[in-house]
């Protein structure tokens, strides 16, 4: 992503909305709740067959409801999760990731460009608090199965305020690699909260919600980068240090948002010391962890490793990287509640991360023919590289979310969520240490021997699934939970 404004990027926070409505049309539902949205909002009722009915008295009847003002309302209707705990639910969500884009560039140019930090003594201290942080979200998911996940949630969202204000008092090492450590290890320890959360409130809806999530997820994200264009364009002390600030705000919004929600009884009461760990030694569930992990290494190359393949070794032009980020931004709020259908179940989810690794691995051979080519030759095969990789990245996603819970042991959600999240963590950790060697200094060879492992990695899913589900029973019992 780059760090000016563009015309472009203006444009797709306009329309990150509408594909989200779009991707409801046609009777699909991207939440859990009847399909035909009786439970949305009242509509017109079937005619009655009992007979002549006396005529109405009661007045001028009400304008149809074919007008601009009613489409709005049903394109609205589509848009937001059913009255209840899943809209704030949802709200929370969007809140907290436009502070997070406001925060992407901003926080580090501020380290840079204000603190008079080197941009590799910042990437080290990101590195380090990140790595050590990670390890707080398995015992925050143990936490909130244990102690209720809404007040547990609350929390991380008021101290993830707190650290986030940190970013402004860095002004060493030390303090960089602890703001860090906190926020890292706030962010694990949220994502692990919300999981017994939303399943809770979703039930066997989960896949579907946390795909529209992921779709709101990135309305969110685009917002606050379009809104963080205007601090970096300015590039003041004082811009930087106001982002900053939004930015934790957003935080505590978010959580008074999840006020709405209702509280949650932890499911079963602790049995004993080693349910506290039991997460750790499910070896099946660890290996579908390591699997997804390694498949996530994938999230890296529209963050890390396609803006420097693009601007070092191609003729295309420097904005194709904004448009990279667009195509691939929109294509995944309007495609990912739909890339959920049919994933029902830890088997099909297996089968989905299949399809994901073989096209991740079509998008990365195209990434890898891009030099040498004309620039607008090279630009037609970066489109082409976004949609196919971009469909790689849905279908990874629709089955992770599956993967995370389906194998999880139901009254443990939030601890296995934490150890799911710490493969996903550790990937993103080391992503750009695998990528950098293998991609940026290798070129042609080094994508492909990139979308092979991630082709393989998604053969091998089907069956850490199945020895997964042959070997759950046993495990249970023997864990005592």
């Amino acid at each position: 992503m780059t760090d000016q404004p563009t015309t472009a990027t203006l444009a797709s926070a306009d329309t990150a909305a509408d594909a989200l409505a779009n991707s409801a049309a046609d009777g699909e539902q991207p939440w859990p709740g009847p399909a035909d949205g009786s439970a949305r909002r009242p509509g017109p009722q079937a005619p009655s067959d009992t007979g002549p009915q006396a005529p109405s008295d009661t007045g001028p009847q009400a304008p149809s409801d074919t007008g601009p003002r009613a489409r709005f309302d049903r394109a609205l209707g589509r848009l937001l999760p059913p009255s209840g705990p899943l809209r704030p639910l949802a709200g929370s969500v969007f809140v907290a990731t436009a502070g997070g884009g406001l925060l992407m560039g901003s926080s580090t140019l501020y380290l840079t460009r204000i603190v008079g930090m080197s941009v590799d003594l910042v990437g080290l201290g990101l590195t380090v608090g990140g790595a050590l942080g990670l390890a707080a979200g398995p015992l925050v998911g143990h936490l909130a199965d244990r102690r209720g996940p809404r007040e547990v949630h609350i929390a991380t969202m008021v101290a993830g305020a707190v650290a986030t204000g940190g970013y402004a008092l860095v002004r060493s090492f030390a303090v960089l690699v602890l703001v860090a450590l906190l926020t890292t290890a706030i962010g694990a320890a949220a994502s692990a909260s919300r999981a017994p959360l939303i399943r809770a409130l979703t039930g066997n809806g989960s896949t579907s919600f946390l795909s529209y999530q992921r779709a709101v997820s990135n309305v969110g994200i685009m917002l606050g980068i379009l809104v963080a264009t205007i601090g970096i364009q300015l590039d003041t002390a004082a811009a930087y240090l106001a982002m900053i600030s939004i930015g934790a705000a957003t935080l505590l919004v978010a959580g008074a948002l999840l006020l709405r929600l209702p509280h949650v009884e932890p499911l079963v009461a602790e049995r004993s010391a080693s349910s506290r760990r039991a997460a750790l030694a499910d070896r099946p569930y660890l290996a579908a962890t390591l699997v997804n992990g390694a498949m996530s290494v994938h999230l890296a190359i529209p963050t890390f490793a396609l803006p420097l393949w693009i601007v070092n070794h191609t003729s295309a032009p420097r904005v194709a990287v904004t448009g990279f980020m667009i195509v691939n931004g929109l294509l995944v709020v309007g495609l990912q509640v739909r890339a959920s259908r049919g994933v029902v179940d830890p088997r099909s989810a297996g089968v989905r991360m299949r399809w994901a690794g073989l096209a991740i691995f079509a998008g990365s051979a195209l990434i890898g023919v891009m030099p040498g080519r004309s620039w607008w030759a090279a630009l037609l095969v970066l489109l082409a590289a976004t949609v196919v990789y971009t469909f790689g990245e849905i279908w990874q996603a629709a089955a992770s979310f599956e993967l995370a819970f389906g194998l999880a042991q139901p009254h443990m959600q939030g601890q296995y969520a934490g150890i799911f999240g710490l493969g996903a963590g550790a990937a993103n950790t080391v992503a750009p240490a695998i990528l950098a060697p293998l991609c940026l200094d290798r070129g042609m060879p080094g994508w492909l021997a990139l979308g092979v492992l991630f082709a393989i990695f998604g053969a091998l899913t089907p069956a850490v699934v199945r020895w997964a589900e042959n070997n759950r029973v046993a495990f249970t019992v023997q864990a005592g939970v």
